[in-house]
């Protein structure tokens, strides 16, 4: 069941791999690189239930903080670019 969750969170990410690279706008390329890197955190902890082990767990922790502040910082200089 593991393996079939982990197919179809490769499924979308390649879903916003295709958005990040082919995105018409900065914000659409933002949201897409945000989308790719929950899908990281997800892949990352569905990996630790398949092998029962929770080493995994602070990898996905820290994954998704570093993905939060870079999202912040993203969407400040986006902001700052339409004044």
């Amino acid at each position: 069941m593991i393996a079939l969750a982990l197919g179809l969170v490769a499924v979308g990410g390649a879903g916003f791999l295709y958005r990040l690279v082919l995105g018409p706008t900065l914000a659409d390329r933002v949201v897409s690189l945000d989308g790719m890197l929950t899908v990281i955190v997800i892949g990352i902890l569905a990996w630790s239930a398949y092998h029962r082990d929770g080493t995994y767990l602070t990898l996905g922790v820290v994954v998704a903080l570093v993905a939060f502040l870079g999202t912040s910082a993203f969407a400040r200089f986006v902001e700052g670019r339409r004044r």
